[in-house]
């Protein structure tokens, strides 16, 4: 039997997967949400909701309404909420960039299981490395820092292509992805270590105001996507059918 071989074209340059669209939409709705509730609901928000290192402190997280139990949630809620429009505005920006990047390579479901995880593993290191800080640290940065990681591992020329290219009626192009230590891959690394080692030390000038930025929560997810990438595209490679011609 002969197999036609089929090569799709790249996806157009503008081109935004509905889940990138959805995950933007619910941040601008919640911050918009946000908006509408008193002054103290929102600090009480900001505390309950956002990542507060110091309430993880032994004998401190029990004075806290729920206890340990409502702790834990605020580990993905936090990602959810930004400081201001600008903040939003920045996230929403790279979500959209290195977003659709990785969701077109392994899917909606492991693009949002990767999203979520780094999201956790960014808080985990934020809590452990600054245990006693008071500060609420609240925006998405962590995970898509997580997505930075992941995009940087995928080789330039694969970026716009699509996540299912043909090679035939019953087979899949495998995903392709950069070794951690190939040149490209440890340059790029290197350039966003250090802006956000700068960012982090100087924070951010907006209008009047300095942004703090939580670098070791950018690091964290950064360094989780980047490895975690490995095991979601194996995953996805895995329903990979080769077809060969005959």
């Amino acid at each position: 039997m002969n197999v036609k071989l089929r090569h799709s074209a790249r996806q157009p340059m503008f081109f935004v997967p509905s889940t990138i669209i959805v995950l933007i939409s619910l941040l601008v709705g919640i911050h918009l949400l946000r908006g509408l509730v008193t002054p103290e609901f929102q600090r009480f928000a900001l505390v309950m909701f956002g990542i507060l290192p110091g309430r993880y402190m032994p004998g401190v997280i029990s004075t806290f309404p729920g206890g340990v139990w409502s702790a834990i949630p605020a580990f993905i809620t936090y990602a959810f909420l930004h400081a201001d429009y600008t903040h939003l505005a920045i996230n929403s920006a790279w979500l959209l960039v290195f977003g659709t990047a990785v969701v077109r390579k392994i899917g909606t479901a492991r693009f949002l299981s990767l999203y979520l995880i780094c999201a956790v593993f960014a808080a985990l290191v934020h809590v452990v490395v600054d245990i006693a800080s008071l500060t609420p640290m609240i925006g998405a940065s962590g995970a898509i820092s997580g997505l930075m990681g992941a995009t940087f591992r995928i080789p330039l020329p694969d970026i716009m292509e699509r996540r299912t290219e043909d090679i035939g009626p019953q087979g899949r192009k495998p995903i392709r992805l950069l070794p951690l230590y190939d040149r490209s891959f440890l340059l790029m690394s290197g350039v966003w270590l250090v802006v956000n080692i700068i960012f982090g030390l100087t924070g951010i000038r907006v209008a009047e105001h300095v942004l703090m930025i939580a670098w070791d929560a950018h690091i964290a997810g950064f360094v989780a996507g980047a490895l975690l990438i490995g095991v979601f595209t194996a995953l996805t490679n895995k329903k990979v059918t080769r077809v060969t011609p005959a």
